[in-house]
Order: structure tokens, then C-alpha cells, then sequence
């Protein structure tokens, strides 16, 4: 699902960081001590796929402006684009269908804990080539780098603890008719 500049718009707003770096952009300084602690917060409270979705809006911002100085972003751009497509659709299909999207989480972690993977990888890069060029950019992406990889943390400790759920789930076997004796029993519950 192809999401408009509209709808895009509408959801970068809502998320509302994206706009808050595009400010720290504009000013060219280091993100304060508080406006530093209140990114770490925020990003801290998103759910692991909106973590994801507002640093790939966030990592547009920054290839998108204007006084940075290096070449070609063009790889860490397409990487950003597919990530909002993917996530936006997301979004969108947790405000339209509620029971859905908790019956799809649970399927889904593995995917976003590679995007998450990969993502932090590029953030990590870009960080090391803004650290001389652009300091405060360097700042920013920091920020993002340490909240992603709780982000991943976080997935990785659920998806252990769905596979010990699974591991520990004993068989259930159904018995049916009154000779339940002769019957050769068929576990039901395999999953």
C-alpha cells in the first residue's frame, strides 16, 4: 500500500520527533541536555516498529538537508523509504483492523527485529562519518542508535520468551468414544 504525501505528513506529525530534528537541524546545534533526555524518553515509550518508522522519518530529515555536506545518500535514503512504506502500511492497518494487528504482532517480530538490525547498522555508519563532518548530526543519530538497539533488546527477550512458552506447552490428547481404551491416541496440539 502506497501511502500519500498527505497521509505521510500526517503520520510524521503524529509521531512528531521527526519535527523536532528537523528543528535541531535547522539550528545546527547539539540537541540540549533536556531536548536529549526528552528524544531518549519518547522514543523509549514507542513500540518497537514505531521506533523504527520515526528514525527511518528521522534519518529522511537528515539526508534531506540541506547544510550537510556529504555526497551520496542515496543508499541510507532508499533504506528510509522502504522502511516507511512498510511500517506506515502497519500503522495503518493497526488504526483499521485492532484484532488483526494483535493476531499479526506476534508473526511479524522476527521482521522487525531484522529491519531493527539493519537499520541500527546504517545509523551506526552514518554516525561515524557525521562525528567530523557534522558533530550535531552525530549527536542525533546517537540518540537513535542506543533507543533502537533497546528496541532490539526488548524483541529479542519476547521472542525468547514466546519460545520457551512454546518449548513448555505440554500435548493435549483427545479421547473420544466410550472404548477410549483400544483407540491409538493422536497428540492434537502440536504447535
Amino acid at each position: 500500500m502506497v501511502q500519500s504525501n498527505q497521509q505521510l505528513a500526517l503520520l510524521k506529525n503524529k509521531i512528531y520527533i521527526p519535527m523536532i530534528v528537523r528543528d535541531l537541524l535547522s539550528t545546527g546545534q547539539e540537541p540540549s541536555r533536556e531536548t536529549n533526555y526528552a528524544l531518549h524518553e519518547m522514543i523509549g515509550n514507542y513500540q518497537p516498529e514505531t521506533a523504527l518508522l520515526c528514525s527511518a522519518f528521522v534519518i529522511k530529515e537528515i539526508t534531506t538537508h540541506k547544510k550537510i555536506g556529504q555526497d551520496d545518500l542515496s543508499f541510507l535514503n532508499m533504506e528510509c523509504e522502504r522502511i516507511i512504506e512498510r511500517y506506515s502500511a502497519r500503522d495503518d492497518l493497526a488504526q483499521e483492523n485492532p484484532e488483526l494487528w494483535e493476531e499479526t504482532q506476534i508473526q511479524m517480530i522476527n521482521d522487525i527485529a531484522e529491519d531493527l538490525d539493519g537499520f541500527i547498522d546504517l545509523i551506526s555508519l552514518c554516525k561515524l562519518s557525521f562525528e567530523i563532518t557534522a558533530p550535531h548530526i552525530a549527536k542525533i543519530l546517537d540518540i537513535f542508535d542506543l533507543q533502537l538497539q533497546c528496541q532490539l533488546m526488548i524483541i529479542d527477550q519476547v521472542m525468547e520468551h514466546i519460545t520457551k512458552q512454546k518449548k513448555s506447552k505440554p500435548m493435549q490428547c483427545n479421547i473420544i468414544g466410550h472404548d477410549a481404551d483400544n483407540i491409538i491416541i493422536f497428540p492434537t496440539n502440536l504447535g
